[in-house]
């Protein structure tokens, strides 16, 4: 794990609908607003050439890639990506793009080049192994000559200057590649940043169920990946948000815990509930105290804050991934400075030195967390999921008085219990 990403917060863009315009170039324009939310690594969906055969949308989806070593003409040349790539570092950012090795386009270049390299269903014929992915095959990501060509595709782009890279359904490409990845990073690239979209366990036991390997989160850890996602536990969050079942947020308060001790202590989980994939939280309630502290609590845990594009403007739709669906950048002030305050939050030094969030046990619809850091000291975390006013009394919650970090006001804890429909972040008077 790299300790910088402890308390750092990652920008997801979709450059086709980030702009009017969807360009690299247009990007480059955006770069001062993104700076100013205190962002410190960008992060683009897949930048190449899409397929033609097969495709979703009149545009089809940035995940169905026909060429990794090209750049999709839809965003800009190459030189225009260069530019972005130094823009972003003259900005004190870095930049990160996904990749997606699990598959290519059903006419892409290695299909059509080296076809050994793509997987073979059992009657011998290109397929994927996820049904319902009609514009994709899947690679053969344990043939050594396929690893070879990947890994030089990376290669390639951090002599661009890339920082990172987020790998796509990673936990259903061969554990043979990321062996080698890691051999190779470790020795020649040491400070490249690796996200792993880990799998939901429910698509993971599927998966398995059909005779194929699914990493599960230790693997990808082993392998040498920075940061994962918080698949592990988040589906029952969504569910709750969904239908408002208790016994749902219950599981999630369960799933949590295991989450906590699944993985070694030094391991991230990016924390952030929107993404490319995702419902925006606008979509579950338009309620502003819930949103508030549903942005808070996944900030307070321990691990990078995930931002996708319009989080920060209360975007109220998640974006059509296979067509052109500009995002709404007009700015509602009191969340977007609400927004700005948590990645400052996330900045103080003293995230760095956090150890451990430890949920505690609480029965209505609350979270409540406690942070210890490596100097002995600790920080509460208090979350009403309902907007009311809710009581959470709980052994662990320490009586005392204490300074919210979010408006700096005053809270007392008594009897070991305090009330509140704001998120507090609690630290020792």
């Amino acid at each position: 794990m790299k300790k910088e990403l402890i308390n750092s917060t990652i920008y997801q863009v979709y450059v086709r609908n980030f702009t009017n315009e969807g360009t690299f170039n247009a990007l480059s324009e955006k770069l001062d607003y993104i700076k100013d939310l205190g962002i410190d690594i960008l992060y683009l969906l897949p930048i190449s050439p899409i397929g033609e055969v097969g495709r979703k949308g009149d545009l089809g989806s940035p995940y169905s890639i026909s060429d990794y070593s090209k750049i999709n003409p839809e965003l800009g040349t190459l030189e225009d990506f260069k530019s972005l790539i130094e823009a972003t570092h003259a900005h004190k950012m870095k930049i990160m793009i996904d990749i997606v090795f699990n598959h290519t386009s059903r006419d892409s270049f290695i299909l059509k080049h080296h076809p050994s390299w793509m997987y073979h269903n059992k009657e011998g014929n290109f397929a994927n192994k996820v049904g319902d992915w009609t514009d994709v095959y899947d690679l053969d990501t344990g043939n050594p000559k396929t690893i070879s060509y990947l890994i030089k595709i990376l290669e390639y782009y951090i002599s661009l200057g890339v920082d990172g890279f987020r790998f796509d359904v990673a936990s259903y490409i061969n554990k043979a590649f990321f062996i080698k990845l890691n051999k190779v990073m470790s020795k020649k690239y040491p400070n490249i940043i690796l996200l792993a979209e880990s799998a939901f366990p429910n698509y993971a036991t599927y998966f398995r169920s059909l005779g194929f390997n699914a990493l599960s989160d230790s693997e990808l850890t082993i392998y040498g990946f920075d940061m994962l996602y918080q698949y592990s536990s988040i589906t029952e969050m969504y569910k709750y948000l969904e239908t408002k079942e208790i016994r749902h947020l219950d599981l999630y308060k369960e799933a949590l815990k295991l989450e906590n001790i699944l993985l070694p202590n030094n391991a991230l989980r990016i924390r952030g509930l929107e993404n490319h994939d995702q419902k925006r939280i606008y979509e579950y309630t338009h309620d502003f105290t819930i949103m508030k502290n549903l942005a808070a609590y996944q900030v307070f845990m321990k691990g990078p804050m995930f931002i996708y594009n319009g989080l920060e403007t209360k975007a109220d739709h998640l974006e059509n991934l296979f067509t052109k669906d500009t995002m709404n950048l007009e700015i509602d002030e009191m969340w977007f400075n609400f927004i700005k305050l948590l990645i400052n939050f996330k900045k103080e030094e003293f995230n760095q030195k956090l150890l451990t969030s430890n949920l505690l046990d609480t029965t209505n619809e609350t979270l409540a967390f406690k942070n210890n850091y490596e100097d002995g000291s600790i920080a509460f975390g208090i979350f009403s999921l309902t907007g009311k006013e809710e009581t959470i009394t709980y052994k662990d919650l320490i009586d005392g008085t204490y300074i919210d970090y979010l408006t700096n006001k005053e809270f007392i804890i008594t009897n070991n219990s305090i009330s509140t429909s704001e998120p507090l972040f609690l630290f020792k008077k």
